[in-house]
């Protein structure tokens, strides 16, 4: 069978029944499915594309994505690439395909375009069509008639490469008798027939999506509703609108819809789910409980991979027996426990899963390495370690690369997911390997809290304690506000301590207590700033759960407790009580007053100065500064009149003069690069032209996440025309992002306006500020010099880095306006601040790193 024959069988069945639906567009049918994939395989051939020749497409999700997949796979080769690739990344894989033909959307303004360019590979531009799916290539390219006919089943259908989290990604070949037996197996296992209907919200450049959702249920003739992607409030508009019957996602994407679930009571009550499923990641029995109490639903399941053409197993439907925490019984191709000679393990024994069957990939493309260690005697080895029970369900107790060796324990992360998962103020947790000096390897775990719920990791890892041996409660606990996943979606447990930044000081080996007097006051401090036990002289402050805000506590306990004001940023260079004591002996604390704060000092590159924010501090750019380049130095300036004994500055231009001041006195010469957010991205645009105009060379202007067309008009009437004006561009879920934003912002404006009105009243008492008030203070003086300042033009170019989450406002088109030589927008992941803050900030740093004229030149010369 192929993929053409697939469609085929169902328009002799039901030709006019509905094949694919999108949201505001008109659905396809059956024939008109098959007449369009005809055609396209008709016009690959008069642009010289034959039988087996491989197409990349780069494609939004979508239903185009959708009918190009099966078009191009029904006349040669398709090989979708995720939309979100880097330049270098399209290279790569451009190159590794053999591509013979990309196909972009007509227009496009993609980096893969640059890439096919540059190797000559002709670009085929798709323009949609009226109907769901229907779309023309066009190209200026024409080769000689060919009759090479439609693919065969033995043909390769699809090409994916391998995640690559640990070596070079591997390219997968599935033949279409591979796709169409893996159709069928999942159709059995889920008893889809033509009057269901899938809500895919799954990226159709992953197998989950191109098979899971979309393949399965036209092999049967039911119809898929493509969707741009998984949106939390769309997901909730689709189901009323398209009344599917069941979905398929990735956990993470089942935690999401339960999190907006309690506002979508009505939705919910709308529709009637047959089933949901659930694959390409271990799902916590806790989130399959709460699925099937808010809708009603069985949850299945299942468990698949990109090798064996998507599904392997899967647990049944009722009335038969489904087990939470397994991925079911074999469903499809035979599965069996292996040791490491290849011998299979009887029932209960732990070992690596292995499946064998005719959706199962013969072997990987040209590696024959890798193809030695992963397939024998039909069997493909998946990595994944896990038994069957004695009814033959299948149990997965990690991937093999993922489990933590500490000291000789083998620890199985997903048992501490499940374990920190029971406690009421966890939403997300992930397990993972910390480095460790003597042992090796230690436990550590990512988790992001429900909202409005709090935790401290100390609580966490008590709670943990109850539950786990000693040895396996997380020594490093992190909390975010998102765990860092892949492009599908799924969480990525390998690498994250690097990415992370934790290390072996979070797991703490050592312990070293205080010594003097001073070091056990300034102990005592640090416990109850970050409520946990006994902490050690060379602990890091971050490390163990510091933040900005305890930081700035933490100064404020220190000036009761010593009578010394330190402003927060001390804490940048050395985080340490150490350092701390040592600092509060050698000068009383006070030191020299700067607005230049080391945070990163070492380093032969050119420094990056960043610039505070409307707060006045700096510590919002410690973790950028740890993902940069080691050798890259990095300097923070922060306001005047933290220290309580100089007067605030209260203009942008006061501010830029008096930093420019700074930084040259410690570097005297250029060329200067300046980063900023926020205000400080007004204070560095002021910053650079002052410069300009002493001479000085500026090599570096960056802005992150600001939106300079936010300075407030003077007319209430022209206020309610620029926010009606944003609204009607953005789509639903972004209008509540942006009314949820705008909100926030009038709270945040209310507080200062009154903390304004409390340091007003403390002042007239002619008494000093204390520490909190007086950072309130300074944060509005900031603000009201940002709202006053007047935008200078640049000589050169502004780098601007967008955060994916943000409002998608007019600031791009603001800085535009400032800069003679234009904005490179950038995106990278993130809201706001968040941006610079993890999980986020080292995709911010390595786009930054690309950015600077040193790293640029670095990598030329290497």
């Amino acid at each position: 069978m192929t993929l053409r024959g697939l469609i085929e069988t169902q328009v002799r069945q039901s030709p006019d029944a509905v094949a694919l639906l999108a949201p505001d567009r008109a659905p396809l049918s059956y024939a008109q499915l098959l007449a369009h994939m005809d055609r396209t395989a008709s016009a690959l051939r008069r642009f010289g594309i034959q039988r087996g020749d491989r197409v990349a497409v780069v494609l939004p999700n979508g239903p185009e994505m959708a009918s190009a997949f099966l078009a191009v796979a029904a006349g040669a080769t398709c090989a979708p690439l995720n939309p979100g690739y880097r330049a270098e990344e399209y290279d790569f894989y451009l190159a590794d395909l053999n591509a013979r033909a990309l196909v972009l959307l007509a227009g496009a303004e993609s980096p893969a375009r640059k890439c096919a360019s540059e190797r000559g590979i002709p670009v085929l531009e798709l323009e949609a069509g009226p109907a769901a799916g229907l779309f023309e290539l066009r190209a200026g390219i024409t080769a000689p008639a060919s009759n090479d006919g439609f693919a065969q089943p033995d043909d390769i259908a699809l090409l994916l490469h391998t995640s690559g989290t640990t070596s070079r990604p591997k390219i997968v070949p599935l033949t279409q008798a591979n796709l169409c037996t893996s159709a069928r197996n999942i159709q059995t296992a889920l008893e889809l027939t033509a009057a269901d209907r899938c809500l895919n919200v799954m990226p159709l450049f992953h197998i989950h999506g191109l098979l899971g959702a979309l393949l399965s249920s036209l092999g049967c003739g039911a119809s898929v509703v493509c969707t741009p992607g998984f949106q939390a409030a769309g997901f909730f508009e689709w189901l009323p609108r398209f009344h599917p019957t069941w979905y398929t996602a990735v956990p993470t994407v089942h935690q999401a819809v339960l999190s907006e679930a309690s506002h979508r009571a009505e939705a919910i009550a709308r529709v009637r789910l047959r089933l949901i499923r659930s694959c390409s990641a271990p799902l916590p029995p806790q989130v399959m409980a709460e699925l099937e109490r808010v809708f009603q639903a069985p949850v299945i399941e299942s468990y698949g991979m990109t090798e064996a053409s998507h599904q392997m197993a899967s647990n049944p439907l009722p009335p038969r027996k489904r087990k939470p925490g397994s991925v079911g019984i074999a469903a499809g191709p035979g599965v069996a426990i292996l040791d490491e000679n290849w011998n299979a393990l009887p029932a209960g024994t732990r070992g690596e899963v292995a499946v064998r069957g005719a959706n199962v990939t013969s072997g990987y493309e040209n590696n024959p390495e890798a193809n030695a260690g992963a397939f024998a005697d039909g069997w493909f080895r998946t990595g994944d370690q896990g038994y069957l029970d004695d009814e033959g369900y299948l149990f997965l107790t990690g991937r093999l690369k993922e489990i933590i060796n500490r000291g000789g324990e083998k620890i199985s992360p997903r048992e501490i997911d499940e374990a920190l998962l029971d406690h009421p103020a966890v939403a997300q947790a992930l397990a993972f390997a910390v480095p460790h000096p003597t042992l090796g390897e230690d436990v550590g775990a990512a988790v992001v809290l429900r909202p409005g719920a709090a935790a401290t990791p100390e609580d966490l890892r008590g709670f943990a304690a109850q539950r786990l041996a000693d040895f396996k409660v997380p020594h490093a606990l992190v909390l975010l506000e998102e765990i860092p996943k892949g492009p599908t979606g799924k969480p990525q447990r390998i690498g994250l301590a690097e990415r992370l930044g934790v290390g072996a000081t979070q797991a703490r080996p050592s312990f070293d207590p205080p010594r003097t007097e001073t070091e056990k006051r300034l102990a005592r401090i640090w416990s109850f700033v970050l409520k946990r036990g006994p902490v050690g002289i060379r602990d890091d402050f971050f490390a163990l759960g510091g933040d900005s805000l305890r930081a700035v506590a933490l100064a404020t306990e220190i000036e009761k407790a010593f009578g010394k004001r330190l402003p927060a940023a001390v804490f940048l260079p050395e985080p340490t009580i150490e350092a701390l004591a040592r600092r509060l002996a050698e000068d009383g604390g006070t030191g020299a007053w700067s607005s230049l704060v080391p945070i990163q000092p070492s380093g032969e590159r050119t420094p990056l100065f960043c610039i505070h924010a409307s707060p006045g501090t700096v510590l919002i750019y410690r973790q950028l500064a740890r993902r940069l380049a080691p050798d890259q130095p990095v300097h923070g300036l922060q306001s005047v009149g933290l220290d309580g004994n100089q007067a605030p500055l209260t203009t942008v231009g006061e501010m830029a003069a008096h930093y420019i001041e700074a930084i040259q006195k410690a570097h005297p010469v250029g060329p200067y690069f300046l980063l900023g957010h926020c205000q400080g991205a007004y204070i560095a645009l002021e910053m650079a032209v002052q410069l300009q105009e002493r001479g000085e060379s500026v090599g570096f202007l960056g802005v992150v996440s600001t939106d300079g067309a936010a300075r407030e008009p003077a007319s209430l009437h022209g206020q309610f025309r620029r926010h009606w004006s944003r609204l009607s561009r953005l789509t639903a879920r972004q209008k509540w992002g942006y009314l949820a934003w705008r909100l926030d912002y009038r709270w945040q404006r209310l507080r200062q306006t009154g903390a304004e009105l409390l340091c007003r009243l403390w002042l007239a008492r002619g008494r000093p500020l204390p520490p909190a008030l007086l950072r309130q203070r300074i944060d509005e003086l900031n603000h009201r010099a940002s709202a006053a300042y007047r935008p200078r033009a640049f000589r050169g170019r502004i780098t601007y880095f967008h955060g994916d989450g943000d409002p998608s406002l007019e600031a791009p088109a603001f800085w535009e306006r400032l800069a003679s030589e234009g904005v490179h927008v950038l995106t990278v992941p993130g809201r706001g601040a968040g941006v610079l803050r993890e999980p986020h900030a080292g995709a911010l740093a390595r786009t930054l790193r690309d950015c600077l004229p040193d790293s640029a030149q670095s990598s030329v010369a290497q």
